[in-house]
């Protein structure tokens, strides 16, 4: 795991116990998206990122920028400018986003299929993962491969279930050139 991705989980299970702590999640996520957003501009991102622009007037874009996020995620902001840690706002937003999922128990997945799946098809994949991750809620993202012979590819997290014919097919080729060898 890359230094980046430790140091932005780390920031966001901070955010999570003070969000957790003053049962302000949904308006942290609110204002971490829009300090995120902020610092995806370009612009913003090299005069925020600038060694040659002084660290108050960087607060004072920040505060310009986020005129109606809370004083914590300013001060949030202020702290990252000033560890020269703005690079990393967008995943700190997305690792909160998955704590505040677990916590409140929803389970994102997404599902690739060779062809759309029919309602049925989908109760079964939403009930899959709702097993796997014992989660209360799922959500789920489809999409369509026509690439795809059959079956499904499910990635819940990091995770990936690949059911695919394509897949199996590939198995069963590694297996039999084996026994050939």
């Amino acid at each position: 795991m890359a230094r980046r991705e430790v140091a932005a989980k780390r920031y966001a299970q901070a955010v999570l116990a003070i969000a957790e702590a003053e049962g302000t999640l949904d308006q942290w996520q609110r204002d971490l998206a829009a300090l995120s957003a902020l610092t995806a501009e370009p612009t913003v991102a090299e005069f925020l990122q600038s060694t040659k622009v002084d660290v108050g007037r960087k607060h004072e874009m920040i505060e310009r920028g986020l005129p109606d996020a809370s004083p914590n995620v300013i001060n949030l902001a202020k702290l990252l400018v000033r560890k020269n840690r703005v690079g990393i706002v967008d995943q700190i937003a997305e690792a909160f986003g998955q704590l505040v999922d677990v916590e409140r128990g929803v389970a994102r997945g997404r599902v690739v299929t060779a062809v759309p799946l029919t309602d049925q098809g989908r109760a079964a994949v939403v009930e899959a993962i709702r097993r796997a991750t014992a989660a209360r809620e799922v959500e789920l993202d489809e999409a369509v491969d026509d690439t795809l012979l059959g079956g499904a590819v499910v990635q819940i997290g990091d995770h990936i279930i690949d059911g695919s014919v394509r897949s199996r097919l590939s198995g069963l080729r590694r297996t039999i050139a084996g026994s050939l060898g």
